[in-house]
């Protein structure tokens, strides 16, 4: 499993913050038939709510919250430790004295309010859009008892229907409330229209025009400097994790450059541009993508070297840099760089000078200068590897797997050599039981390279990220890095992609050495 140092280092709890008000708050509560003894006042930031404050509750179930300290703009929620539930959700923006008083039975239902009109709209906001889910759902058990043929063509249908009443609701409300906060609500949820491609576009193009049109237009009318947009529960979280993961195309540099315009749009908003710029990093190091290290690493150049990361202690920051630092000699188009290791017909004088069993780093540098001349003689090279491809795996005998691995690699192997691949594979042992490495080798009939780190040359962890086995690297024949971290099913295809690539590329006119070049 691929661990990150970003998914725990964001402080989980409320800090600071931009206040836009200048008064305080008092927020009265009363839930009809409660049983609790207190309540908590929460507010959602990002994908999760926290607490704010906490208010005792009477027999008769009335609370009040109350602060000398403004809140911040956005959802809040009052939460019951007793049920382990939120009960309801409202909004705060600039009036911050509100009364609202609920039952139990129905909290939506016999809510009323008493302050600004926007928190009654957004109650019959989420009012509307509990009765469209809850007619979805009904229709779907009809649909279901009924046990219809076509039941998937007239739920598909139904969900249509409930789809443009929900959007003709959106936008009439938009054109009614432009820019109020239940507005930015809205827009978090809704896709903007994509019109039909002006005359003049090729047909050919018009699914390119589109897709610019709706990455363009994607933020319409959301102000990122505004507080309130990151204080809107999941909405705003799922909004910008969609539009870096699914709207953008997901190449590292577009990314990067991307987000720095994203950033940008932020302003002075401390507060987002920490839960911004922590989740953008976050998720470039957590990718599946093969090569999105290189987002990773441009975020930490930009936004963690540069001392803007405040809230991560010294600490923190410190193993941020340091894993981005170890990364960036890892990209892809990088050049790898060398290992100088023993194999295992080595091993045996490497045994004799008794240099594998030293864990003493003063008596390792003593006994390698003592038998320096005699090591060099041992060394067996990465960048003396002569092959178009040198697959570089790392690996342990008593990884499980592993052995699942190691099989299907030497397959692959034999199956390339034997169709005419110029290809090795230099074969890491990442451990130090050399006896059982031999074993494994001979009783598996591993005919490629074989080497361990004997004389403990090499840090591999640091070198080549090694925290765990297998790792599978492919390098081309100038042992520049083309694929890492691949499964071993994965290697042929790889392989045979990189030949097509090189083939179309040395097909090119340019580079076509029989061109006359125009004369």
């Amino acid at each position: 499993m691929k661990k990150t140092l970003l998914g725990l280092a964001l402080i989980t709890g409320i800090i600071g913050g931009s206040n836009i008000f200048a008064q305080g708050y008092e927020i009265k509560v009363s839930i009809k038939n409660s049983k609790d003894s207190i309540c908590l006042l929460t507010k959602y930031t990002w994908e999760q709510p926290y607490k704010v404050d906490t208010a005792k509750v009477d027999k008769a179930g009335n609370m009040t919250f109350k602060g000398k300290t403004a809140l911040e703009k956005g959802i809040y929620s009052i939460y019951s430790p007793k049920k382990g539930a939120l009960y309801f959700d409202f909004i705060i923006n600039e009036s911050q004295k509100l009364t609202i008083t609920t039952d139990t039975v129905n909290f939506y239902d016999k809510m009323k309010i008493v302050g600004p009109k926007e928190n009654t709209d957004f109650v019959e906001f989420v009012k509307f859009m509990g009765s469209k889910n809850l007619d979805r759902m009904n229709y779907e058990k009809e649909v279901k008892a009924k046990k219809t043929a076509d039941s998937t063509k007239l739920m598909t249908a139904k969900t249509t229907e409930l789809f443009k009443d929900i959007r003709k609701y959106q936008l009439d409300y938009l054109a009614k409330n432009p820019t109020n906060y239940i507005s930015t609500i809205i827009r978090l949820q809704m896709d903007n229209d994509v019109p039909n491609a002006p005359k003049g576009i090729a047909a050919a193009d018009t699914a390119i025009w589109k897709y610019q049109y709706y990455k363009n237009h994607y933020w319409d009318g959301i102000n990122l400097n505004d507080i309130g947009t990151l204080n809107t529960n999941k909405i705003f979280a799922e909004k910008m994790k969609r539009y870096f993961e699914k709207v953008l195309i997901q190449n590292p540099d577009s990314l990067a450059k991307e987000s720095d315009i994203f950033i940008g749009k932020i302003g002075a908003n401390k507060e987002t541009f920490k839960w911004v710029t922590h989740n953008l990093t976050y998720m470039s190091e957590s990718s599946k993508v093969m090569g999105m290290d290189a987002f990773f690493v441009s975020m930490v150049d930009k936004y963690y070297k540069t001392g803007q990361a405040t809230w991560l202690d010294e600490k923190q920051l410190d193993k941020v840099i340091k894993r981005a630092d170890i990364l960036r000699h890892l990209l892809l188009g990088k050049k790898a760089q060398d290992l100088q290791l023993i194999d295992t017909a080595g091993i045996k004088a490497i045994q004799k000078m008794g240099i594998d069993t030293i864990d003493d780093s003063q008596r390792l540098t003593n006994a390698y200068y003592k038998n320096q001349d005699a090591i060099q003689k041992l060394l067996v090279p990465m960048y003396g590897i002569k092959a178009d491809y040198t697959v570089v795996v790392f690996w342990d005998v008593d990884c499980g797997h592993c052995k699942k691995e190691i099989p299907v690699i030497q397959e692959t192997y034999h199956k390339l050599k034997k169709e005419g691949t110029s290809m090795e594979v230099f074969a890491v042992y990442t451990q130090h039981e050399y006896a059982k490495w031999k074993t494994f080798i001979k009783e598996n009939k591993l005919d490629w390279i074989n080497v361990a780190d004997a004389v403990h040359l090499n840090n591999l962890k640091e070198k080549y990220d090694i925290f765990s086995t297998p790792v599978i690297y492919i390098l081309d024949k100038n042992k520049v890095i083309q694929a890492k971290r691949i499964g071993a099913e994965q290697i042929e295809d790889v392989i045979k992609m990189l030949n097509k690539k090189n083939k179309n590329f040395s097909d090119t006119p340019q580079f076509n050495n029989n061109t006359n070049n125009g004369k």
